[in-house]
């Protein structure tokens, strides 16, 4: 999805901008990355321009289209939703109803559960379509509302085009090239397609570049930092996203599911193993049975199970099982947690200012440490100690001054009984900061 500016009689586009001017500092640009700054300031974890992957795509055309600002928001409850802003620079209402319409197919594509219209100015035609079509408008005077309550942050930080992390992020595409065991597809996932994808693909995606960087050897700098912190903010999504379901099931259904979708999305497959273990072991019985009837003595034998061999330990999901539990117990903190990961990862290890800002403070506390070292922590079990190295610089991770206390969330109001403690209580008693190194 290309923003648009008309300058004279040429046409303007991020994608190609007029000579000397950066992608980012387009107007188009310009405007997504206002719109995706105002939503991180309420609360939403942002991406700019992320390509869309095109199903079966012929070589190069790989990619569908891309979204101009992807919005991640956590409920208390621990729900994401997925939003998404179409941003067009242009004057005028050339393409408004097209574009509109085009966008009510774009969100049942991708699943999304809201979509935005960004542009300078909305014709009344076009609120009413986009109103019909169940499609939000922002024209520039509500966004220029919008940005006044958020006028203490940053202007630009890690991905809402922070100048270290495009930097890194560049240069970790040249590297790349000369990386031939990280797939292209793969490295798309980790940075793209993971924001919109389950925890049991975001798993299998850590996994998988865990197998890959242990092939290729150590990863040049910051090839490593960037694949690190992208592997992280998908453990931490599906962390999130598996804790809203603890209110449905318990922790070893939950391990139990993931330990089914992490071999196989198919669940017909595991009954067709059923059922051919079951007919291996009434032939190899039948055969017994007929020796036995023709005077042979008998022997006891132990039938393979094709279900078994298929079947892998994965002894990090012991692990991330006790993430999960760790941010359903905590859900104030844990909803912050993906702005936490994503400052941390692409500001704070990248060297920037941006996470610095006091608006930011409540996302580093000494909880959002704590958990955000447990991701740590995960991410080696899953993926290795060479993916996880370059981020171990977040056990000194400085947390705001007057926030490094932990709460105690269990102690009732003045004037109230104290609750008996539960499982779940007597774990937040405990501080959550754990050195990666004893763990």
């Amino acid at each position: 999805m290309v923003a648009d500016s008309t300058s004279g009689r040429g046409r303007v586009s991020r994608r190609t901008p007029a000579p000397g001017t950066k992608r980012e500092d387009t107007p188009g640009s310009e405007l997504e990355r206002r719109v995706a700054r105002i939503e991180f300031g309420e609360g939403a974890v942002t991406r700019l321009r992320v390509p869309v992957a095109a199903p079966s795509g012929e070589s190069g055309r790989e990619v569908l289209t891309d979204i101009d600002v992807l919005s991640l928001d956590v409920d208390l409850r621990l729900r994401v939703s997925r939003s998404s802003a179409e941003c067009k620079s242009s004057r005028g209402q050339a393409g408004e109803p097209q574009t509109l319409v085009w966008l009510a197919g774009f969100r049942q594509l991708l699943n999304l559960d809201r979509v935005t219209f960004v542009r300078p100015a909305i014709s009344a035609r076009g609120r009413e379509l986009a109103r019909r079509l169940g499609i939000s408008s922002l024209d520039e005077t509500t966004l220029a509302l919008r940005e006044r309550a958020h006028q203490w942050l940053p202007e630009r930080f890690a991905h809402v085009d922070g100048a270290k992390c495009i930097a890194a992020e560049a240069r970790t595409d040249s590297q790349l090239r000369g990386l031939p065991e990280l797939s292209p597809q793969l490295v798309h996932f980790l940075r793209f397609d993971a924001l919109l994808a389950e925890p049991a693909a975001l798993l299998a995606g850590v996994e998988a570049l865990g197998d890959a960087v242990t092939a290729q050897g150590a990863l040049p700098d910051p090839a490593s930092t960037i694949l690190a912190g992208h592997a992280l903010f998908a453990i931490v999504l599906a962390g999130v996203q598996d804790a809203a379901t603890l209110d449905g099931r318990t922790p070893q259904e939950l391990r139990a599911g993931l330990a089914r979708d992490l071999i196989s999305s198919e669940p017909a497959l595991y009954a067709l193993l059923d059922r051919a273990d079951d007919l291996m072991r009434h032939i190899v019985a039948r055969i017994h049975r007929s020796y036995v009837a023709g005077g042979a003595e008998p022997v006891g034998s132990t039938v393979p199970s094709l279900k078994e061999s298929i079947l892998r330990p994965l002894p990090f999901l012991d692990d991330y099982v006790d993430f999960v539990q760790r941010l359903r117990a905590n859900p104030t903190i844990a909803r912050d947690l993906l702005q936490t990961t994503e400052l941390a990862c692409f500001d704070v290890i990248l060297d920037d200012d941006g996470w610095k800002s006091p608006s930011f403070g409540h996302l580093f506390t000494a909880e959002h440490k704590g958990l955000l070292l447990v991701a740590l922590r995960c991410l080696e079990s899953v993926a290795g100690g060479q993916v996880a190295i370059p981020l171990r610089g977040l056990h000194q991770l400085k947390v705001f001054a007057g926030q490094q206390g932990i709460p105690d969330r269990s102690a009732p109001p003045s004037g109230l009984p104290a609750a008996r403690p539960t499982t779940i209580t007597s774990q937040l008693e405990q501080p959550t900061i754990i050195d990666l190194d004893e763990a």
